[in-house]
């Protein structure tokens, strides 16, 4: 299985859960994506084979892609642009379809 992560600037990418280990009690968290100054996480999603991705924004515009198109990354890789904002615009979702 994996999982899809996307920032609120329009960054995606598709990681192995074997490569999110179990966090103990009292830990420090776990690095999911590598992102930049300024960005900031807002979703991520389990994928199961075949799987479609959703992306959508605050400003209503909603992208769709197969999950296949994403190729694989490590957990602290920052991820490829999945789509082009508008000035003030953010992704504020992720869904898999």
């Amino acid at each position: 299985m994996d999982v899809v992560i996307v920032t609120a600037n329009g960054m995606v990418k598709r990681t192995s859960a074997d490569e999110f280990r179990q966090q103990g009690r009292g830990g420090g968290g776990i690095t999911a994506m590598g992102v930049a100054p300024g960005d900031r996480v807002v979703g991520a999603a389990k994928l199961a084979t075949e799987t479609s991705v959703m992306v959508v924004t605050a400003g209503g515009t909603a992208i769709k892609f197969a999950a296949s198109d994403l190729r694989s990354m490590g957990r602290t890789a920052q991820g490829v642009r999945a789509i082009r904002l508008k000035e003030g615009d953010k992704v504020v979702a992720v869904v898999a379809l």
